[in-house]
């Protein structure tokens, strides 16, 4: 039978139509491992580019606080202080230390810096949000000096990094401010450092005779 004036073959009206131009099992197999290998390696390099970006900004910001300190003890008799009167949480019960938190006082009323809610870009102390009002925990670390040295007086447990065998004013000076580092478990004692892994231990920190931090006590 003849085709009709309507009817036509694909291969006839089409002659580049062919089934061969369709991907094959092995050909997808292949793409799909491709994509695989550099997803494998794009994805590990995003992700410590991420880290880097964090720890860079994390390295500003306490910057900037270290600038508003230094301000604030231009406009003031000393720095803010960590002892809040009836404060009952911390880590030192009872002493009244209101601390892990950059203050309040470097942003009101004079804006030392444009907000003291700066979080720590890797998160803060999350175990420490029990201890603390609000959120203040996700701010970046501060610790003056002369009001640990003080309370150690009372509160034997400061004693060891505060008291006068410490001279922690000597080494460190009047103050001290950190950020949790990008393996986000708090560990004060040690410097991040990149060249020891990029998610390696240790924070952020800085002192007010060491940009690096070092030493601590």
């Amino acid at each position: 039978m003849q085709p009709g004036p309507h009817t036509f073959s694909p291969c006839t009206r089409f002659p580049h139509f062919s089934r061969s131009l369709a991907f094959t099992l092995i050909e997808l197999l292949i793409v799909v491992a491709i994509i695989a290998i550099l997803a494998a390696i794009a994805v590990p390099n995003f992700l410590e580019a991420q880290i880097r970006a964090k720890a860079a900004r994390g390295r500003a910001d306490l910057t900037s606080i270290n600038t508003a300190l230094e301000c604030y003890r231009v406009d003031n008799p000393r720095y803010p202080t960590m002892i809040q009167t009836g404060f009952m949480g911390g880590g030192v019960a009872g002493s009244e230390l209101l601390w892990w938190y950059t203050p309040d006082a470097l942003s009101t009323p004079v804006a030392y810096l444009t907000s003291a809610d700066a979080h720590c870009p890797f998160g803060g102390d999350i175990n420490q949000s029990a201890n603390f009002p609000g959120q203040i925990w996700r701010r970046y670390s501060y610790e003056n000096v002369k009001d640990l040295v003080l309370k150690q007086q009372t509160f034997p447990i400061l004693t060891a990094k505060y008291g006068p065998n410490a001279n922690a004013l000597d080494v460190i000076g009047d103050w001290r401010i950190l950020c949790i580092g990008p393996d986000q478990s708090w560990n004060p004692m040690v410097q991040y450092d990149p060249t020891n892994g990029t998610t390696s231990a240790g924070n952020l920190m800085r002192t007010q005779k060491s940009s690096s931090g070092y030493p601590f006590y």
